[in-house]
C-alpha cells in the first residue's frame, strides 16, 4: 500500500507523531512517503520511509525566547497577513504533488484552521482513501474570546462539520474523544474509529549522548539534592501553570523542592502576568531541542499536568515512556492513560489544595512516587505500543450495515 503522510510543521510533537507513525506503518510493509517542511527537526534519524522535506513555511517555534515588548506583539501580528498568502500557496503545490504521487492512501493529522476545507476539497480528489488523524476534537485557539483554550464556537464547527465529512475515516484518541466529535460533527458512526495515542519511544533514540540531569542542573543553578517539579511544554491557558504556581509555595515549605516551567510560550500566553522573582520557580520559556528532552525527564523528581481541558497529550506520553511519577488533572485522555493511584495520580482540575497534596506526596514517599513511575514506563511498552496503532490505520474500514445491504 502507497501513503502519503501530510505534516506541514516540521518541528515539535506532531512532527515526532507524523515520524513515529511513519515508521511503524512502514514496519507493517507500507510504502509510506512523509511530506513536511523544509525545517525538519528529525533529519538525522534512520528512515524506513521516504521524506520530503518540500514545505515552505517558518518555524513556528524558534529557537530562544521570544519578546513581549508590544513592538513586538505587534509585529508577530502584522506579519501573519503575509504568512496566510504564503501558507494557501503551499497547499496548492502539496495538492499538485500528491496528485503526481497517485497513492492508495492520504493522511493528514489535525486540521488546524476552518479555512483549510476549500484546499482539502481540491486534495480530496487525489486521494483513494482520504483519512484524517484527529489529535483535538475542537482546535487550539490562539485569538479572541477562545485564546488559549479549545474553540466549540458555533461558527467554527461549521466549517469543521463539512471539513471532516470529507474523509473516508477519521481516527480521534480516546473513546471519550470519539463521543464528542461524533456529537459535534455529525459524521456517520462506521467512519469515525479509535486509537491509543502510542508512545514517544522517538525522544530515547534522540537523547543526546552524554548529556543528562546533572548538566540541566548545573545550567539552571540547581543543587545536586534538589528535588524537581517539573512542567514540560508548550505554554498556554489550558494548561493551568497559574493553578500549579498557586500550589507550589506550600509544597515547597514542605519539601524544599524547586519548581521548573519549561516550554514555547504560545500567543495566548502572558508570560509577564505569569513570572515573578520568587527563586524556589525557575522559567525556562523556550522551545526544548529534542535531544536534551530524556534529560529533562531525568531531572525531573515529579512532573505535572494541571490542565483545565485536554483531549490528548504527547507530552504526558513522553513522561510515561522515561517512567517520571507523574501528577496530572482528570480530563480528557489523562484519565485514559492514567491509572490513578496505580500509574500516576489525578486531582480534580483547579483544585489547588488537592494539586498540592498530590505533588508533596510523591516527592515525599520516593517508594511510592518510583513504583508508579515503574508501572507508568510498563504501560508505555503494552496497550500504548505503535504496532497496534499503525495496524488499525492500514486495516481496511470495517462496511457499514447499509454498504452490506443490511437494515
Amino acid at each position: 500500500m502507497n501513503i502519503v503522510y501530510l505534516e506541514p510543521a516540521g518541528k515539535g510533537g506532531m512532527i515526532h507523531y507524523a515520524f513515529q507513525m511513519c515508521r511503524a506503518m512502514a514496519a507493517e510493509g507500507a510504502n509510506v512517503t512523509l511530506i513536511t517542511e523544509r525545517n525538519y527537526e528529525l533529519a538525522a534519524l534512520p528512515h524506513p520511509f521516504r521524506v520530503e522535506t518540500s514545505i515552505e513555511l517558518w518555524d513556528p517555534k524558534p529557537s530562544g525566547r521570544q519578546s513581549s515588548a508590544p513592538w513586538a506583539v505587534a509585529w508577530r501580528k502584522l506579519r501573519r497577513a503575509g504568512r496566510a498568502v504564503r501558507y494557501y500557496r503551499q497547499w496548492l503545490q502539496l495538492v499538485r504533488r500528491v496528485g503526481q504521487l497517485d497513492p492508495d492512501m492520504v493522511i493528514l493529522g489535525d486540521v488546524r484552521f476552518p479555512f483549510d476545507l476549500f484546499p482539502l476539497m481540491l486534495l480530496r480528489r487525489k486521494a483513494r482513501r482520504f483519512v484524517d488523524v484527529c489529535h483535538n476534537v475542537h482546535p487550539y485557539s490562539t485569538g479572541g474570546a477562545a485564546a488559549g483554550l479549545f474553540d466549540r464556537s458555533r461558527w467554527r464547527e461549521s466549517f469543521y462539520r463539512r471539513i471532516y465529512r470529507l474523509f473516508d475515516r477519521v481516527f480521534v484518541h480516546f473513546e471519550r474523544n470519539r463521543n464528542e466529535f461524533l456529537q459535534s460533527f455529525g459524521v456517520p458512526e462506521e467512519r469515525v474509529d479509535v486509537i491509543v495515542h502510542a508512545n514517544e519511544e522517538i525522544f530515547r533514540d534522540l537523547a543526546r549522548p552524554g548529556f543528562g540531569a546533572a548538566d540541566l542542573r548545573a545550567r539552571l543553578g540547581i543543587p545536586a539534592d534538589q528535588p524537581v517539579v517539573l512542567f514540560f511544554g508548550t505554554l498556554s491557558k489550558y494548561k493551568g501553570i497559574d493553578v500549579l504556581l498557586q500550589a507550589f509555595p506550600a509544597i515547597h515549605n514542605a519539601t524544599g523542592a524547586r519548581l521548573v516551567i519549561a516550554g514555547f510560550p504560545s500567543p495566548d500566553f502572558d508570560l509577564g502576568a505569569h513570572r515573578s522573582n520568587d527563586p524556589s520557580v525557575t522559567w525556562v520559556p523556550e522551545y526544548i531541542d529534542s535531544g536534551e528532552v530524556a534529560a529533562w525527564m531525568e531531572l525531573a523528581s515529579v512532573i505535572v499536568f494541571p490542565y483545565r481541558d485536554i483531549y490528548q497529550s504527547g507530552a504526558l506520553h513522553v513522561a510515561q515512556v522515561f517512567g517520571v511519577p507523574t501528577v496530572a488533572s482528570a480530563v480528557g485522555a489523562m484519565q485514559d492513560v492514567i491509572d490513578d493511584g496505580v500509574s500516576g495520580l489525578l486531582v480534580k482540575p483547579e483544585d489547588v489544595p488537592a494539586l498540592t497534596e498530590a505533588i508533596a506526596r510523591l516527592l515525599l514517599d520516593r517508594p511510592f512516587a518510583e513504583k508508579l513511575g515503574a508501572r507508568f514506563a510498563e504501560d508505555a511498552q503494552g496497550p500504548f505500543s505503535w504496532k497496534t496503532v499503525a495496524r488499525k490505520i492500514l486495516a481496511p474500514p470495517v462496511p457499514s450495515p447499509r454498504a452490506r445491504g443490511e437494515g
